[in-house]
């Protein structure tokens, strides 16, 4: 059962990478900044500052919040692909301590380690700074990987959409090879515009 938010809500999300897919597909929604800890958003959902809220879904699970919200729905990776490295959590460690390095890569699991390379090889190559709207994704299906990213402006134009799906086996230059792929159709020009506007008057709502 899904429940569709009506034409002009207000939906709260601080993310422009978040904004930029939202919009793409609704840009009938208006988008609104959402600040505060995870317990000051909901609160300010519940006294109807937002029609609808974005939240990672996994952070309301592991607080135990999901059964206190009256309605959610998990938005799929085809509605709202994640940033580089999602989920993914890197272990630092001495360079030169062997003893170290063999405990740590004991604790390695090797398709999250595959595509966190090629997410963070991509972001590399493309140049995205911190404040651009860029999503990166990277799966592991049979054998096979598939890089998808997707960049544009915070609200939901001048979208560049693009994904590559090689075997296991000849991955290692796949973040780099997709990168390239979008800048030769002008990945690099949308990222400084993008990170132009996103602070300006050109976004008043995000005031």
């Amino acid at each position: 059962y899904q429940r569709r938010v009506h034409g002009g809500a207000v939906v709260g999300t601080t993310s422009l990478r978040r904004r930029m897919q939202l919009l793409k597909q609704r840009p009938d929604l208006k988008v609104k900044d959402l600040r505060g800890n995870v317990n000051t958003r909901l609160r300010k959902l519940e006294e109807g500052q937002y029609d609808a809220i974005i939240l990672a879904w996994i952070g309301l699970n592991r607080l135990d919040l999901l059964k206190d919200i009256p309605f959610t729905q998990k938005l799929s990776l085809d509605m709202m692909i994640p940033p580089m490295g999602q989920a993914a959590l890197g272990i630092e460690i001495v360079s030169n301590n062997d003893k170290l390095r063999e405990i740590a890569m004991s604790l390695n699991d090797e398709e999250t380690f595959i595509c966190t390379k090629a997410e963070r090889d991509f972001i590399a190559q493309i140049g995205a700074g911190c404040s651009a709207p860029v999503a990166c994704n990277a799966t592991i299906n049979e054998g096979y990987i598939t890089l998808q990213s997707m960049i544009g402006y915070p609200d939901g134009t001048n979208i560049l959409q693009e994904s590559i799906t090689k075997s296991l086996d000849d991955c290692d230059n796949l973040g780099v090879e997709l990168a390239q792929k979008m800048i030769n159709k002008g990945a690099q020009g949308i990222l400084e515009n993008a990170e132009k506007i996103a602070f300006k008057d050109e976004m008043p709502q995000r005031l």
